[in-house]
C-alpha cells in the first residue's frame, strides 16, 4: 500500500514538474530554455516556491525569471505589443481595477482592439507601441495587491501575451471609504473622487466658494452595477443624492470638466 501511495506521489510531482517546465518553456521561449535549462533545474530545486499542486505561483515564478535573466522583455526597436486580457467574475469590477492598474503602472496610452462579455467572462484585448514589453512582475504585484488571482499567462509570440485573471475576492484600493454620519473633506481632483461605504442612505455634497459644480454621481453595487446615475447641467452649490438598496460604490464628478470643481468638494454621509 506504501508503494503504491509513494508512486502516485512521485507521478503527481513528475506531473507538475512538467507542467512547471513547460511553463517556463512558454514564458521565455524554447529557444532560451534549452540554452539554459541546467540553470533553471538549479533554480527549480524548491519547486514549492513556484508551485502549489497543479497551481503556478505566477509572481514567485515571474520574479524568479527576471532576476536571473531568463525573462528578456526588451525588443530592439519599437513595436506594436499586443495584451489580451480574460477576466473571470466581477467582469465590470475587474475590468476597473485592471484599467486603473495598468494607468497607475504607467500605461495610459493604449488602443483596446476589442471588448467583449459572456458567461460571466470578460475578455479584453489592447495593444499599444513601445521597445519594451508589459513587465508580468510589476502588474502581478499590483494586481495581487488588490486580492485578484492570476490564473494563467501565456507568451504567444510576436509580442502578444495572454493573461487569465480572477477577480471574485478583488478590492477597489482606491476608494475612500466613508462612514455614516462622517464628514469628508476633498480637495482638487485629479479624477473623479470614488468611494465606498456601507448602510448609507444619502449623500450631502457642498461645493467650495468659487467652483462651478455641475453634478455628475453614479452610485454603483458590490460589483461596480450601475444603480443610478444622476446628471445635472446646471450649477450647484449643494445637492443631496439619496443613495439606492444596495449601494456599495459612488462616483463623484461634474458633467462637463473636473476644473469646475478644482477647489473640491466635502461630503456628508447620512
Amino acid at each position: 500500500m506504501l508503494k503504491v501511495i509513494f508512486s502516485l506521489f512521485l507521478f503527481l510531482s513528475l506531473l507538475n514538474g512538467d507542467i512547471l517546465n513547460d511553463k517556463i518553456k512558454n514564458l521565455i521561449g524554447e529557444r532560451d530554455y534549452n540554452i539554459h535549462k541546467n540553470l533553471i533545474n538549479l533554480l527549480l530545486k524548491d519547486r514549492y516556491k513556484y508551485e502549489n499542486g497543479t497551481e503556478i505561483k505566477y509572481y514567485n515564478l515571474i520574479k524568479m525569471l527576471r532576476e536571473n535573466g531568463l525573462l528578456d522583455l526588451q525588443l530592439s526597436y519599437p513595436q506594436d505589443i499586443t495584451i489580451e486580457f480574460d477576466l473571470l467574475n466581477k467582469n465590470l469590477k475587474g475590468y476597473k481595477i485592471l484599467k486603473d492598474t495598468m494607468e497607475n503602472i504607467g500605461y495610459r496610452y493604449f488602443f483596446t482592439d476589442s471588448l467583449s462579455s459572456s458567461d460571466n467572462r470578460l475578455n479584453w484585448i489592447i495593444r499599444f507601441r513601445a521597445e519594451y514589453m508589459l513587465n508580468p512582475q510589476i502588474l502581478l504585484k499590483e494586481l495581487q495587491q488588490k486580492n485578484c488571482k492570476i490564473l494563467n499567462i501565456e507568451n504567444r509570440g510576436f509580442n502578444s501575451w495572454y493573461y487569465e485573471i480572477d477577480f471574485e475576492a478583488s478590492k477597489v484600493d482606491e476608494a475612500v471609504k466613508i462612514d455614516k454620519d462622517e464628514k469628508v473633506v476633498f480637495q482638487k481632483p485629479l479624477k473623479p473622487y470614488f468611494l465606498t461605504l456601507d448602510d448609507i442612505k444619502s449623500l450631502q455634497i457642498i461645493s467650495r466658494k468659487l467652483n462651478n459644480w455641475f453634478p455628475y454621481i453614479v452610485f454603483f453595487d458590490k460589483d461596480l452595477n450601475i444603480l443610478k446615475v444622476i446628471k445635472k447641467d446646471r450649477i450647484y452649490k449643494g445637492f443631496k443624492a439619496k443613495a439606492p438598496a444596495g449601494t456599495k460604490y459612488v462616483k463623484i464628478s461634474d458633467t462637463y470638466n473636473l476644473i469646475n470643481i478644482k477647489r473640491g468638494l466635502s461630503i456628508i454621509a447620512r
